[in-house]
């Protein structure tokens, strides 16, 4: 990806993470769960993507993103191991699996807007912890690359 759809990505990012901060703080939970949603599977490509895996027909939905993501963390040498684990994945699979139960039973049921405000925290949560591995792990990966660049000398 070039450094302008890099930036282009950057200030899409950010604004959906402000539109959620907005979404949160005005009780707009449906919404914030989509943004949410969206935020998890780009993230989760990302991940991929920088491990080298990523295939768009392989991985053309978010829960066979996490299934690939879990089994490289499960790998004994794998970088990746160090920054999202198995029980992260679980966790964001529980969230989407409760999004989902809401999102399409949305007129099939009583919806307390506790209920959807607790599942859009747990999301919030969620995504900002996904961003943060998949940054960290982004750099770790980038810190190896110089290190067998510079042939294990790095400054």
């Amino acid at each position: 990806m070039g450094e302008a759809n890099n930036q282009l990505k950057y200030g899409n990012y950010t604004e959906q993470m402000g539109r959620l901060k907005k979404a949160m703080g005005s009780g707009f939970y449906l919404e914030a769960m989509f943004i949410e949603y969206a935020v998890i599977e780009d993230r989760t490509e990302s991940i991929l993507r920088h491990a080298g895996v990523f295939n768009s027909e392989k991985h053309n939905t978010l829960a066979r993103k996490l299934n690939r993501i879990a089994d490289l963390a499960r790998g004994k040498k794998a970088l990746l191991r160090k920054y999202i684990t198995v029980e992260t994945v679980d966790e964001i699979r529980t969230w989407k699996g409760e999004r989902n139960r809401l999102i399409h039973a949305l007129l099939d049921q009583d919806l307390s807007t506790d209920e959807l405000e607790q599942i859009a925290k747990e999301g919030q949560r969620l995504a900002k912890l996904l961003c943060s591995k998949a940054t960290s792990y982004r750099g770790a990966l980038e810190r190896e690359r110089q290190k067998n660049e510079n042939g294990g000398d790095i400054r």
